[in-house]
């Protein structure tokens, strides 16, 4: 399964979206509350904001999976980018707003973290990095 497309470009310029991605698979969708199944906190259209990079040549990196599947802008192990203040994790539990992203008892376990990160996560920032 493809969790993200590189576009190769021209030039040496990398673009990176780490929230570009919507997709929800539907056994994680099934454990979501209905607001958070509509992915609110998706940044819509980035890539389509960042088109003119990649025809005057740049790569652009854009992700497949929602940011409730794995916020690909986090690191690996879920250190909190602003301590203090309200934010959410590598795999959200919670929205923005402070809802919860899944139903009652259904948010994912460290194991499950651990999966995601290997499948979504990691993928993603090895193509940064190479």
């Amino acid at each position: 399964m493809d969790t993200f497309e590189l576009h190769r470009g021209t030039l040496p310029l990398l673009v990176s979206l780490p929230h570009d991605g919507s997709a929800i698979p539907d056994d994680l969708a099934a454990r979501m509350t209905p607001a958070a199944r509509r992915a609110p906190d998706t940044d819509w259209y980035v890539s389509r904001l960042y088109a003119f990079a990649r025809e005057m040549g740049a790569s652009v990196l854009v992700p497949k999976y929602s940011r409730y599947v794995v916020d690909l802008n986090r690191p690996s192990d879920d250190t909190s980018l602003y301590p203090g203040q309200n934010t959410t994790g590598l795999c959200p539990a919670v929205r923005f707003n402070g809802e919860p992203v899944y139903l009652d008892g259904q948010a994912p376990s460290a194991a499950e973290i651990g999966e995601r990160t290997g499948h979504y996560w990691r993928p993603y920032h090895d193509a940064l990095r190479a």
